[in-house]
């Protein structure tokens, strides 16, 4: 019988520090563009307007490790008290077939995606940047602050913008510092107390500002992330100053689209699957509108192995185009299984 670790959100939380997890997604995408780890086509169906789920899987060599994430979302259930996304992660030793590890999906995909942002800006964005704009203040956006003032040390002002609701963003930035501080620290104090430490004293550098003015916002931020849900564009070209860096992390399927297409006609376009991102990622739009070829967008994982070039100049507007691959959860999960291991941490079943 095969034994299983299982590892549920709560053993997350205090498994996984961020600037792990960035590194470790930037592996994944260096393993990507190595040929090393490998992709297979990503399943997807629509139950209805307001329920989907995907499955995302593939291999990483290095790790001796296949598997799979299937993600389930069901708009309709924080109606019901239940949350809206749902699934698992399950990781295969590729040696043997035999399964290793089952994991909390949504509770990894947090870390993961705040992670992928931040492997982005470290590459592309100006280092001295001092301002972040944070359009959409959802769940997500915790995950995408953090990894981004770990990779930006010169961040002293996030402002956050909410499409939906302006009492939403003004929440948010008063209980940012804590709530930041309660997932990213407190949580890994016991496992991770150095790095613990470095969060808090990086945390009380920095002022969150709710704004209702999203083109003044855009106009004075040099690093923007959007994390929402829009089938329309919120930021508009005119308003993005040169050099800005903006990681689009909201589109991930076919009919969304958070910025504007001619944005790109003066931007270099980065993604983190090519063939993914462009069908059904934010790039899907100024290539379907022909404000951009696919020849010239290149993925984070060939700029990181230097086989295409990243920023150019200080002026260069650059935009990472985040649609989320297999490989990052793979990484994500193996790390958090070895963490697991040592510190004797989830439950173990045999199959």
């Amino acid at each position: 019988m095969a034994k299983v670790r299982v590892l549920n959100a709560q053993n997350i939380s205090h498994l996984l520090d961020m600037p792990a997890v960035i590194n470790a997604v930037q592996d994944a995408y260096q393993e990507k563009s190595a040929k090393t780890g490998e992709i297979w086509p990503m399943v997807y169906h629509a139950f209805s307007d307001m329920a989907d789920m995907d499955i995302r899987s593939g291999a990483l060599q290095p790790k001796y490790i296949f598997g799979n994430k299937l993600l389930a979302w069901f708009g309709n259930n924080a109606q019901q008290n239940l949350p809206e996304l749902n699934g698992l992660v399950t990781l295969y030793s590729s040696e043997t077939g035999e399964p290793v590890g089952i994991i909390n999906a949504p509770a990894l995909t947090g870390y993961r995606t705040g992670a992928a942002g931040a492997v982005a800006s470290r590459a592309l964005a100006n280092p001295h940047s001092d301002t972040l704009l944070m359009v959409g203040a959802g769940g997500q956006a915790l995950y995408q602050i953090m990894a981004q003032l770990w990779v930006l040390p010169e961040i002293a002002t996030v402002e956050i913008y909410d499409p939906m609701s302006q009492k939403n963003a003004e929440s948010f930035s008063r209980e940012a510092e804590s709530r930041l501080t309660e997932l990213f620290s407190q949580n890994i104090q016991e496992n991770e107390p150095s790095i613990a430490v470095k969060i808090e004293k990086r945390l009380s550098t920095v002022k969150f500002v709710a704004v209702s003015d999203l083109a003044a916002a855009v106009k004075d931020a040099q690093v923007i992330v959007t994390a929402t849900p829009s089938t329309k564009p919120l930021i508009k070209a005119e308003w993005v100053q040169a050099g800005t860096h903006i990681n689009a992390i909201g589109a991930d399927m076919a009919g969304k689209q958070e910025l504007d297409t001619a944005i790109f006609a003066h931007a270099a376009a980065y993604v983190d699957d090519l063939e993914q991102a462009t069908t059904v990622g934010e790039t899907q739009n100024p290539i379907k509108t022909g404000v951009l070829k696919k020849a010239d967008v290149h993925e984070i994982g060939a700029v990181l192995t230097k086989q295409a070039p990243g920023r150019q100049n200080d002026k260069q507007i650059t935009v990472f185009d985040s649609t989320g691959i297999a490989l990052q959860d793979l990484e994500a999960a193996n790390l958090a299984l070895q963490r697991a291991s040592n510190h004797h941490v989830g439950t173990t079943i045999e199959l």
